[in-house]
């Protein structure tokens, strides 16, 4: 009797440690499984320790893209704006850009305004024209640091434009004031309470510390200008902004911190 109790014992000790031994196995493999889960959802761990989402970027983006070094006439990604909608000619938009603006002028137009784009994508070159331009208008008593700090005031350096990406228009007015009363507070009050609806947010806002100042003009399209705003965060240096007078004097200012990331953060 007392044997048969002993190998009892022994084998429901046996039938406990099996147990204990599946219970640890699952815990292992579920940990792993939820490891695993973790690592596949899109996320890594930044300097801080804290999570961040990985974005797989199209084949098409790159520093050239970023800094305007293409010619978007021949570029797959954009569309010439038709001419009832520019007081332009030969000006491009990204097609996706074009086509929530198409849907937000038609919108527009039913409200009783006209939304007409004055200036859409420029790249590295049409970029630097206007630089160039800006810098011969001004007076030879400043210095070319305060030339570029001038420039900057509303222009961006050649490379470092959101508007070298197809995703950027200029509407109707350059002018803040004229955003402030009459036909142009009610063209700005609708785009305020409206634009977000189709995709677009306005990058250049009052009371940032850093950056151009407001332009109440220029609206990005945001589904595609927050990803490859994100890509110049990670892969742009003002080191590889060259070929304009003044250029040197990027790195000192900052150009990458300071104006490409220094945005509105609704357009993040």
């Amino acid at each position: 009797m007392k044997q048969t109790k002993n190998l009892l014992t022994v084998f429901i000790f046996s039938i406990y440690a099996c147990t204990q031994n599946n219970v640890e196995t699952i815990g292992v493999k579920l940990h792993h499984h939820i490891k695993q889960t973790v690592e596949q959802s899109g996320t890594k761990k930044n300097e801080e320790g804290t999570a961040d989402e990985i974005i797989e970027y199209p084949d098409y983006l790159n520093l050239d893209f970023i800094m305007g070094k293409f010619d978007p006439s021949s570029h797959e990604r954009f569309v010439r704006i038709e001419d009832k909608y520019t007081n332009k000619t030969n000006i491009y938009l990204d097609k996706k850009a074009y086509k929530a603006f198409l849907r937000m002028y038609r919108d527009a137009y039913k409200a009783g305004f006209r939304l007409v784009i004055i200036s859409a994508t420029r790249n590295f070159d049409y970029q630097k024209r206007i630089w160039d331009l800006k810098w011969s208008e001004l007076s030879d008593s400043l210095s070319d640091n305060e030339k570029v700090r001038e420039i900057l005031l509303y222009s961006s350096m050649p490379g470092s434009s959101r508007h070298h990406w197809g995703t950027e228009m200029d509407l109707n007015v350059l002018e803040n004031s004229y955003y402030d009363d009459g036909e142009g507070k009610k063209i700005y009050d609708w785009l305020r309470l409206n634009a977000h609806k189709y995709g677009f947010c306005k990058p250049y806002t009052a009371g940032r510390e850093k950056g151009y100042n407001e332009e109440k003009w220029h609206w990005s399209y945001k589904p595609l200008s927050s990803v490859y705003l994100k890509y110049a965060k990670e892969n742009m240096k003002d080191e590889y902004i060259s070929g304009f007078k003044g250029s040197e004097f990027a790195r000192e200012i900052g150009i990458t911190q300071n104006y490409i990331l220094s945005v509105n953060e609704d357009c993040l």
